[in-house]
């Protein structure tokens, strides 16, 4: 086939190409400079592409990064320049492939990487793919950071990209640093939450106080120490035990993970007040309390963060009718432990367990028919109240209190005289000592009684003994 023949060949084979601006084409390296580059596509023509129009990226040299017979798509940026080669443009092509790219990433929500190159007071202008775009002050950190938008220029951040626009072949790209941390801010506190037990103790600190309780962080969550939850005693504020940034052992009553709620307990991690008090203290023991409540039936002492109860009739050993009538609320008091009831954690308190029971006192030296003084204290129809010491009555009755019959003790007494008289009962269960004035009668009586005993044998009985004489007393 002659040349002629097979060039009309050749130029019948391009005709089928047709080419026009923005037409995507593939071809092979022909030649390699280091400012441009011919590529062979199929046309009748050969391209030409610069290293200008190469790539988005700055290229010194095409020869470092483009080899001859290396296949490469591009797109017609021109039909024909001067020389006849059609213009060609890589960057073109590689700038909607890269945006492409970028609307699919930022489509399926992929984090990638930017590098910031500038900075105003309204954010940071940052590098992708090419493309420029802008990561707004309000998305560049999570947390109230002191660094400023300049400190970033020239970092590599890893960023999301949150818009992605393009109209009129202007792009419209939106990245946030801050969705990325917000997001493994969030993960971490899943994390968290799942890996915190409830009943188990922690180590948090007091966050934050409030009227009703502290928050404390634990392990990068916050719970509720509700106020009822700090002590063992009733505290009016928190901050009455605590203070921020406090760091303290707590005990997780509850959870909830989707609500994100916690319920935390510091005095369950503590020892009860009344097992401490248990420790160091014990019955018959004498310490001072507080009284901190009054009722009828007595009052209730606070002992080292303990109540306990002194019974009304614990208070004196005289009868009181009312507490509030010898006691007072928020005063002093020195009392005894009378008992400890560690399973129902109760403590009864004596005052009167201090001294001596003054009848217990006054009577244990004395028996029947021992002769003893005092002054009339006061009279009736019925006998003579005779105080014999201080807080120490005995009864004289009316028929006691002289051989002669009286109608009343006032016909021979004076109120306040003292008087001699003779014990004839001491009753210690019911505190009460039996008088009577008639000292020698009784005792004569007592005199002609036995001897009437006496002669009331025979002396010549033999079986007679001295026990009969006592048995016949008893009888």
């Amino acid at each position: 086939m002659s040349e002629k023949n097979q060039m009309h060949e050749l130029l019948e084979g391009f005709e089928f190409i047709k080419i026009y601006p923005g037409k995507q084409i593939k071809g092979t390296v022909i030649l390699v400079e280091s400012d441009k580059a011919l590529v062979n596509f199929g046309y009748k023509a050969d391209g030409i592409i610069t290293k200008e129009d190469y790539t988005m990226e700055a290229v010194e040299d095409l020869t470092t990064i483009l080899n001859v017979g290396d296949e490469i798509e591009a797109v017609v940026a021109n039909n024909a320049n001067d020389d006849g080669n059609v213009v060609l443009s890589r960057k073109e092509f590689e700038q909607q492939n890269n945006w492409d790219e970028i609307v699919e990433q930022f489509n399926k929500g992929e984090t990638v990487t930017v590098k910031a190159v500038k900075a105003n007071d309204s954010g940071v202008v940052a590098m992708f793919k090419g493309f420029s775009g802008f990561i707004p002050g309000s998305h560049l950190s999570m947390g109230r950071s002191k660094v400023t938008p300049s400190d970033y220029v020239g970092q590599m951040l890893e960023v999301r990209i949150i818009e992605a626009k393009m109209k009129n072949n202007r792009n419209k790209l939106i990245f946030s640093k801050k969705v990325l941390e917000v997001e493994a801010a969030k993960a971490k506190e899943v994390e968290a939450w799942e890996g915190i037990d409830t009943k188990e103790v922690y180590e948090g600190k007091v966050n934050r106080l409030a009227d009703f309780g502290a928050f404390v962080e634990i392990n990068g969550v916050e719970g509720l120490l509700h106020i009822n939850e700090i002590s063992w005693n009733r505290i009016k504020h928190p901050s009455e035990v605590l203070k921020e940034g406090d760091l303290i052992t707590v005990k997780v009553l509850k959870k909830d993970v989707e609500k994100r709620r916690m319920s935390l307990s510091l005095k369950s991690t503590l020892k009860r007040p009344f097992e401490m008090f248990v420790d160091n203290h014990k019955e018959g023991e004498i310490v001072t309390g507080k009284i901190v409540t009054l009722t009828d039936f007595g009052a209730f002492v606070e002992i080292d963060n303990v109540q306990g109860l002194l019974h009304v009739s614990d208070i004196s050993w005289d009868m009181v009718k009312h507490p509030q009538d010898v006691l007072k609320t928020g005063e002093e008091i020195e009392v005894k432990i009378l008992n400890i009831d560690t399973k129902k954690e109760r403590l009864s308190l004596g005052v009167k367990q201090l001294t001596e029971d003054p009848f217990v006192k006054y009577t244990k030296n004395l028996k029947r028919f021992d002769v003893v003084k005092g002054i009339v204290k006061s009279m009736t129809v019925e006998g003579v109240t005779v105080e014999l010491a201080e807080e120490i009555e005995g009864f004289v009755p009316t028929n006691k209190v002289s051989k002669d019959r009286l109608r009343t003790p006032a016909q021979i007494l004076e109120k306040d005289q003292e008087v001699e008289c003779k014990i004839t009962d001491i009753n210690r269960k019911t505190k009460s000592i039996k008088l009577t004035m008639i000292i020698e009668q009784e005792e004569s009586k007592k005199k002609e009684a036995q001897e009437e005993k006496v002669t009331s044998y025979t002396l010549g009985d033999d079986s007679f003994t001295i026990g009969d004489l006592f048995n016949q007393d008893k009888a």
